[in-house]
């Protein structure tokens, strides 16, 4: 059975004793998930009497529940367990190792007062997510009508809209454009970008308006890719190597001027 223990608000307590059920994993799912709704990370304490054994219905149990709770791995801070089992102690350090962003801790019984005030303590605040950096960055070039960027990292709908808004003007002039993309570090793209409406309608107006594009250092699949679906485009589509740049550079008309993020 499981006894829920007095704690801290961020501190989920437990006394394990006795034979361990599926309604037992279940009781300590809900105090963890009752606990979350008021913090943004919580910690663990269980007391592991030497009377508890845990049942196949409450091991099944623990594994579901674990999977299912995989994705919240972030929200938890520490986990301090104190028993006297051989193979209880074993089964929480293997926890440990595999679930390493949780600082794991196994305590002796002698140890309770010191694993509960180590669990108890104030959770740090999870780190704030960084703003990925822009992954599309515009070239300066030496010709008005030959427009530059390249790609480095993972495509993403800002970053398209990015390139989208740069795009534009060149469409609305006279005569016909040729585009060069460097391809230092393509880290794929996320699905509703590629799926973006005005994307979707740049590249179609775009069909008429591009007469050469060159693409500098693509993956070994992309420029398969591209050299089969070239013949199926009026712009002539163009694939360099790196050490080729300077040959795209002169096949479009134009030379690097300046590099510039936006």
């Amino acid at each position: 059975m499981i006894e829920i223990l007095a704690s801290p608000k961020h501190l989920v307590a437990m006394k394990l004793s006795g034979s361990l059920t599926a309604e037992d994993v279940t009781k300590a799912n809900k105090a963890a998930e009752d606990k979350l709704k008021e913090n943004e990370r919580i910690s663990f304490f269980a007391e592991v009497d030497s009377s508890m054994n845990l049942t196949f219905e409450g091991l099944f149990k623990d594994l579901v529940e674990g999977f299912k709770n995989f994705g919240k791995l972030s929200k938890y801070y520490r986990t301090a367990v104190v028993t006297n089992k051989g193979w209880m102690a074993a089964l929480t350090r293997v926890e440990g190792l595999v679930f390493s962003s949780i600082d794991v801790r196994v305590f002796s019984p002698e140890e309770r007062d010191k694993a509960f005030a180590w669990a108890a303590q104030q959770p740090e605040p999870l780190p704030k997510p960084e703003e990925p950096r822009p992954s599309i960055h515009f070239l300066q070039t030496t010709n008005e009508n030959v427009f530059a960027y390249e790609v480095n990292g993972k495509l993403r709908e800002k970053d398209i809209k990015a390139a989208i808004g740069q795009f534009k003007p060149y469409l609305e002039r006279k005569d016909k454009i040729n585009v060069l993309a460097r391809m230092k570090n393509f880290g794929g793209f996320d699905l509703l970008s590629a799926l973006d409406d005005d994307l979707v309608k740049i590249k179609y107006k775009s069909l008429s308006r591009v007469e050469k594009y060159a693409i500098v250092g693509p993956s070994a699949w992309m420029r398969n890719f591209l050299e089969l679906v070239s013949p199926l485009f009026s712009a002539k589509i163009k694939v360099f190597d790196e050490t080729e740049e300077q040959a795209a550079w002169d096949w479009v008309g134009a030379s690097q001027a300046l590099l510039t993020g936006k």
